[in-house]
């Protein structure tokens, strides 16, 4: 199922100006974290930030998330699109759902059985330490609410949905996906080469959905699970295994 469009609507944002776009929509979620974080501090952040900090983080992702998607449905706006059409939010098949889900469940099992053969913690100190200043300052609601659903939402409609409708034109959907995908790793620069490895990989997995599919819905679905899991296993090292 698909959203209509407008008539006369123009075609997507180009190569270059599709990135721009989305720095622009970046820039203007770090400024909304910054004024969100400066209120909740009372003006005061000589604390400073950390990106290790589950509430700081949680506040992050609640302030910028929604400044972000604003900007890029503004974009699309602009090009004369409906905004749920030029990010492919619509509704997937059912079929396509289940295969997602499998997928997203075997990919888990891989990257975490190679985790183990290779001596490395399943769930990284990124992952415990925010957990963990979350639960002392009474904030897992609202970390599970930024990291599970919040954050897979703006990064789908950014990478998936935004960068994809500009680059990925009819024949070389491949190379826009690579390219997506790692440019999407290179920002999650809180893990190692292997979790930067690890994301790389997911990345192309979400692509190739993005391109069957033509849902980021679908790929948004994933990307939840995939956060959701990490979740469920940060929580069971915190709090039964530390």
């Amino acid at each position: 199922m698909t959203f209509a469009t407008d008539r006369d609507q123009m075609p997507p944002w180009g190569i270059l100006a599709t990135p721009a776009w989305v720095m622009l929509a970046f820039l203007v979620g770090g400024l909304a974290t910054i004024l969100c974080y400066a209120a909740w501090q009372s003006n005061d952040l000589r604390s400073g930030l950390n990106a290790f900090d589950g509430v700081q983080l949680t506040i992050g992702v609640l302030a910028s998330v929604p400044a972000e998607v604003a900007v890029l449905a503004a974009a699309a706006r602009l090009r004369r699109w409906l905004a749920l059409a030029y990010l492919a939010i619509n509704i997937p098949r059912r079929g396509e759902v289940i295969m997602a889900v499998a997928c997203v469940i075997a990919v888990t099992i891989v990257f975490n059985a190679l985790l183990y053969v290779t001596g490395h913690d399943i769930v990284t100190p990124f992952q415990i330490e925010a957990y963990r200043t979350a639960k002392d300052a009474g904030w897992v609601p609202g970390l599970l609410l930024a990291i599970v659903v919040l954050a897979p939402i703006g990064e789908e409609i950014a990478f998936r949905g935004f960068l994809y409708r500009g680059w990925a034109h009819p024949g070389h959907e491949p190379l826009a996906i690579a390219v997506i995908s790692l440019v999407w790793a290179a920002m999650h620069i809180q893990y190692d080469w292997l979790g930067m490895a690890q994301i790389f990989i997911l990345g192309l997995l979400l692509g190739w959905f993005r391109w069957a599919s033509g849902s980021t819905t679908l790929t948004i679905l994933m990307h939840v699970l995939v956060n959701f899991e990490a979740m469920i296993e940060t929580a069971i090292k915190v709090e039964y295994l530390s």
